[in-house]
């Protein structure tokens, strides 16, 4: 993801310079294969409902992943919550919904919205009873957080795992300004007609995020990332860009419920790389950027979870359980 985003930064001149095998002009990754099933606009297609504690939990995996990633989760606390494990249109071999009219900015947040009003109608469908929303990696944490903005009635408390607040430029070891309003425009103008929609899936493969940033532990990263890599290039480049064209942390304070944020420690090293290195967007991007969230809302408390990746459960699962159960039982609008 870092090279991805080093070479997008360099199309603001209008003068790219891609690798060999980067792009294929041929190629149209902002719409979808002919014939690709869709659902309907506010459905969420694929959930599964496990355990019967007192207390109401749903799990939104990151982007590009399925529910299945929280199979050890929800197995540990099965006595504890009643668990709804979503998968996000589009991954896990489920149907995307229908793209937006052409012209659309990726900043209307078009798909994310569908997914926001499925989880919605799965609340009042299920009868579920002010859910604790978790949010993992990138598109998960971000629907956690917008549930929370824009269904305070329906929505307890919120958890991030392993996750940015928003997305963040980096250049040479230095955070560029992105402002929202710029964020859209290079989205909708630039990014996506000038990078996004040619480029190859070996280039996308090769540059995306790292297998360790998922996971310290070897065999579960390279499962993970397979799994990632798995998911059709127009999904994830779909959901990819609306994600750009968004900034979460401008309305902090609509938040009005705790919030829990659980940041992965990586490795030091990584975190310490501040120049032009493999790892130099992760402080400012997984870090960073919650400053800017516990600067506008004190209701979220930010904690680290040292020696593990994004998947911080399957790293340090005692750790980030013990994190959970006591930000929970510390509620005092539930308990």
């Amino acid at each position: 993801m870092k090279k991805l985003i080093s070479i997008l930064l360099l199309l603001t001149s209008f003068a790219p310079s891609f690798s060999q095998g980067a792009q294929d002009t041929t190629l149209n990754n902002l719409v979808l294969p002919l014939g690709y099933p869709t659902t309907e606009p506010g459905a969420i297609p694929h959930f599964t409902k496990s355990g019967k504690g007192k207390n109401a939990m749903i799990l939104i995996p990151g982007w590009g992943f399925d529910g299945s990633v929280f199979d050890d989760f929800v197995k540990t606390n099965k006595k504890a919550f009643a668990m709804y494990t979503i998968t996000i249109p589009g991954f896990g071999n489920t149907p995307c919904p229908p793209l937006p009219k052409d012209g659309t900015s990726f900043g209307d947040q078009s798909w994310n919205k569908s997914v926001l009003e499925g989880i919605a109608n799965l609340i009042d469908a299920e009868e579920i009873d002010r859910p604790v929303i978790v949010g993992h990696f990138t598109q998960g944490a971000q629907l956690a957080l917008r549930l929370a903005m824009d269904y305070p009635n329906k929505v307890a408390s919120v958890i991030i795992l392993g996750a940015p607040a928003k997305f963040v430029a980096v250049q040479d070891g230095k955070v560029l300004p992105y402002p929202l309003k710029s964020a859209i425009y290079y989205a909708d103008k630039i990014s996506g007609p000038k990078f996004y929609k040619t480029v190859t899936e070996s280039y996308w493969d090769q540059n995306n995020y790292m297998r360790e940033l998922y996971s310290l532990q070897g065999e579960t990263a390279e499962r993970l990332w397979k799994q990632n890599a798995s998911v059709p290039m127009p999904i994830m480049i779909r959901y990819l860009l609306e994600f750009h064209a968004s900034d979460i942390t401008l309305e902090a304070t609509k938040i009005h419920c705790p919030v829990l944020v659980l940041r992965p420690g990586f490795r030091s090293e990584w975190l310490s790389d501040t120049q032009n290195g493999s790892f130099n967007y992760i402080k400012p991007q997984f870090i960073n950027s919650w400053e800017l969230m516990k600067e506008k809302n004190p209701l979220i408390d930010i904690q680290d979870i040292t020696d593990a990746g994004v998947f911080l459960w399957k790293d340090q699962p005692d750790e980030t359980m013990r994190r959970i159960k006591k930000f929970i039982d510390s509620d005092k609008t539930r308990n």
